[in-house]
């Protein structure tokens, strides 16, 4: 089993970063693609046999309009931290014919349904309620670049990310970066950035190690993640603490999370 983890720019301007951890979780590859030949290109290549690919971005739209449950739950249990979706519809141009995830699962042969038996399977996550559950943290790490906010302060932000990262070592199931060169050099980056571009640079391939972790933690632990919406509507497959575990139980949000063997 192979975890893929795909920070994926809803548009085809935008870059997408792109990490591959292996079945005892050491972290291989972090980097950056363009557009949709080149990133089938990179997954292709990786994406074969058993395989969980966890995409930073919607993949099952088909509300016409608003927002869909899965993003509504988000925002119920991880609103106070500051972690809730930005909402999605058929309504925007990008998500008019289902979105860019679900056409490159479909190219892929990757299978979107949470309960399918397939070893090949593709699955919507969200890095910011996983990182405010993994770390224990009362509020999201703002690394994303907005008004506001300088180099040093996004600098800061961006190391306590890849400090919370490196912790996943120490997990049940744990994902293992140090040593790989990709992220050396990220880690290298961000803490000589010396402008929001050269962070700017670093923040997709940081997010893609971030969804690929929680692809092999959901694998290899599922019942610390919970699988949040709907398989027909949308779902968000994200780790939960304890407390938000069994208060998501209690309300009955979750679908089934049937890991792929």
């Amino acid at each position: 089993m192979r975890f893929l983890g795909v920070d994926l720019a809803w548009g085809q301007r935008g870059c997408t970063g792109l990490a591959l951890v292996t079945a005892d979780g050491t972290l291989t590859e972090a980097t950056r693609a363009g557009g949709d030949e080149e990133i089938l290109a990179w997954l292709g290549a990786r994406a074969h046999g058993p395989c969980l690919v966890a995409f930073d971005a919607p993949v099952i739209v088909r509300n016409r309009s608003g927002s869909r449950r899965c993003e509504r739950l988000v925002g119920r249990y991880f609103g106070a931290s500051h972690a809730s979706c930005h909402p999605v519809s058929q309504a925007s141009p990008l998500f008019a014919d289902g979105g860019r995830a679900l056409r490159l699962a479909r190219a892929l042969d990757l299978d979107p349904d949470p309960a399918a038996a397939s070893q090949r399977r593709a699955v919507e996550v969200y890095p910011h309620p996983a990182i405010v559950s993994l770390a224990g943290l009362p509020s999201i790490i703002r690394y994303k670049h907005k008004p506001g906010r300088d180099l040093a302060f996004l600098r800061s932000e961006m190391i306590r990310l890849l400090a919370v990262v490196e912790s996943l070592a120490g997990h049940q199931a744990p994902v293992r970066v140090r040593g790989c060169l990709d992220w050396e050099r990220l880690r290298q980056s961000v803490t000589e950035a010396a402008a929001k571009a050269d962070l700017a640079r670093a923040e997709d391939p940081v997010d893609a190690v971030m969804c690929a972790s929680i692809a092999r933690i959901a694998a290899a632990c599922p019942g610390q993640v919970r699988l949040l919406g709907t398989a027909a509507d949308g779902c968000i497959l994200t780790p939960v603490t304890a407390a938000v575990g069994a208060r998501i139980d209690a309300d009955g949000t979750a679908c089934a999370w049937h890991p792929p063997a």
